[in-house]
């Protein structure tokens, strides 16, 4: 399986990672390569990283796809980096996180695939990855659903994601769809018009030229109260080749969001029901 070039940060972090997965796949039974030249199976990285008080937060999501660009199986996670808060959330991301990232990936694709790999010609769809093989093992009882969890303890209408701005592509369109859906997943009832009880996430996206034909892309989700009291802003930075989101963003705006979401509930007045 070749590994596709890695999105979202910088040239150093993503020469170490695809280093640091080829080791993890060999430890694990997998062959992942760094030249992707007569490859059946494409592994794609998406990454995002967001400060958090005691350090960075590193989200990532993996598609492995066919030679056909068909997705074959998904997979996503977060990694939390303790050190002092700074700027810049690549800061203190090391060798040893790199190692961590990639083991738990390598991990996940092998426990995700450990039927094997459906052909090409029955690969999973766009927004399906394929079921694995079930386990000898008696089933586990189901669990209880999650407490509903609302935006405001005096009874909110939920969350209205008003809109995204300056983002190149059909960024103005994935993103707050994706965060939506990450809402949602959260717990979070999310609105679908304005209203006097209603909370409202809102995105600007700031794009500057970087070096080697890249660029640093910048999203501040706003985060403000019915009264329309500024609650907070999540910021999330990153490092892109030049000109990669001017289409389809995808996983990218799925990891994007992924990484925002649980920042954004955490502004939020919470009650459980």
């Amino acid at each position: 399986m070749g590994i596709a070039p890695i999105i979202g940060a910088p040239e150093k972090v993503t020469q170490q990672l695809t280093q640091a997965l080829v080791a993890a796949g060999t430890e694990r039974g997998l062959t992942l390569t760094a030249n992707q030249t007569g490859q059946r199976y494409t592994l794609r990285g998406y990454l995002v990283a967001t400060p958090e008080r005691k350090g960075s937060k590193i989200s990532y999501i993996w598609d492995v796809s066919g030679s056909g660009g068909e997705r074959v199986t998904r997979v996503s996670g977060d990694e939390m980096i303790t050190h002092r808060s700074g700027r810049d959330p690549w800061s203190a991301v090391d060798e040893a996180a790199l190692r961590q990232i990639a083991a738990k990936t390598a991990s996940q694709l092998a426990a995700g695939l450990s039927g094997g790999f459906p052909s090409p010609a029955i690969a999973a769809g766009p927004d399906t990855a394929p079921t694995p093989r079930p386990a000898a093992t008696a089933p586990a009882p189901a669990a209880s659903p999650p407490p509903t969890r609302t935006a405001s303890a005096s009874g909110s209408g939920g969350v209205l994601v008003t809109g995204v701005s300056g983002a190149p592509g059909d960024g103005e369109k994935s993103l707050p769809n994706a965060l939506k859906k990450r809402l949602s997943a959260g717990g979070i009832k999310v609105a679908s018009a304005p209203a006097g009880n209603v909370y409202t996430v809102k995105a600007k996206v700031s794009l500057t030229n970087g070096p080697s034909g890249r660029q640093n892309i910048r999203i501040d989700w706003q985060v403000t109260s019915p009264r329309g009291g500024n609650l907070g802003t999540v910021s999330q930075q990153n490092t892109i080749p030049k000109g990669s989101l001017n289409g389809p963003w995808g996983p990218v705006a799925d990891a994007a969001a992924r990484a925002a979401a649980d920042k954004i509930i955490e502004l939020l007045p919470k009650s459980r029901t």
